[in-house]
């Protein structure tokens, strides 16, 4: 007997799927249900409104509705300011890093970052000048001690000068920089993949393409994943470098305000697929 499934029990298996990675990370961060349905709460809200046509006006009943808040939330959802979220710092240390390792002059000629001066000296720039050129609007003194906190940089305070150690921002697992790329990076893929799943047949789709592989040794995952590492580096780095080129080119276009990310991920893990996948 074949047993027909709904498009929406279909999307509700594979909520059950994706909530369980996230449910672990809410329990590890004390996250309780109750704060998490007020969260969902505020995602539900907020995703009908943006959902609405824009000639059209969404009401608190047209949202309940679509929802299943009550009435009451909608109202008080509606009524509540927003958070402003602060400067993040992260972004900040992240960019640093991303144009002192992509910026001709902040580089050897076989491609390793300098070794700066704290301040700039002539001829020579600095780790002020890389804030500054950078157009990163915080203290020069703030991102270096947000890359020193987090072991991306070591100071030399009796030569004054800063030297790269890790040419990407990862923070502690414990940290908040940790917590903001966590985000940052789901945020960008998830987005990607759900404007996939509701495209229609002719929009044009982001470019999304991945690759799973079951029955391997752990000897073969960690050779897998040492080469897949080594490749999407290679390929972020020189990704970075050209789009720090065309950021210095439209400096100038009143009108560019778009946002462009592309990452990568790698997944090895022993024992049985959890997806239940056969062999590739």
């Amino acid at each position: 007997m074949v047993v027909h499934t709904s498009r929406t029990e279909q999307f509700q298996r594979t909520l059950s799927r994706l909530l369980r990675p996230i449910a672990r990370a809410m329990i590890a961060h004390g996250v309780t249900l109750n704060a998490a349905t007020d969260v969902l709460k505020r995602a539900l809200f907020d995703a009908a409104n943006e959902m609405t046509a824009p000639d059209s006006k969404m009401t608190d009943s047209r949202i309940s509705l679509l929802t299943g808040l009550h009435r009451k939330d909608v109202r008080r959802l509606g009524a509540e300011a927003q958070p402003v979220g602060k400067r993040s710092l992260m972004n900040a240390c992240s960019l640093a890093i991303s144009f002192w390792t992509a910026t001709a002059k902040y580089r050897h000629a076989n491609g390793k970052p300098r070794r700066l001066p704290r301040a700039g000296r002539k001829d020579t720039p600095g780790f002020d000048d890389l804030v500054r050129d950078a157009r990163i609007d915080l203290p020069s003194s703030t991102v270096l001690d947000a890359l020193a906190v987090q072991n991306a940089v070591s100071v030399d305070t009796r030569k004054d000068t800063v030297t790269l150690i890790h040419d990407v921002f990862l923070g502690s697992p414990d940290s908040e920089a940790m917590i903001s790329a966590y985000e940052k990076n789901l945020l960008a893929h998830l987005q990607s993949a759900t404007e996939n799943l509701l495209s229609s047949d002719d929009q044009i789709r982001n470019f999304e393409r991945a690759a799973h592989f079951s029955h391997l040794s752990d000897a073969s995952i960690a050779k897998l994943v040492k080469e897949s590492a080594r490749l999407s580096t290679e390929m972020l780095a020189e990704l970075n470098r050209r789009a720090i080129s065309l950021q210095r080119e439209d400096a100038s276009n009143s009108r560019a305000s778009g946002r462009f990310s592309v990452g990568a991920y790698v997944l090895g893990k022993t024992g049985s697929s959890e997806n239940g996948e056969g062999k590739k």
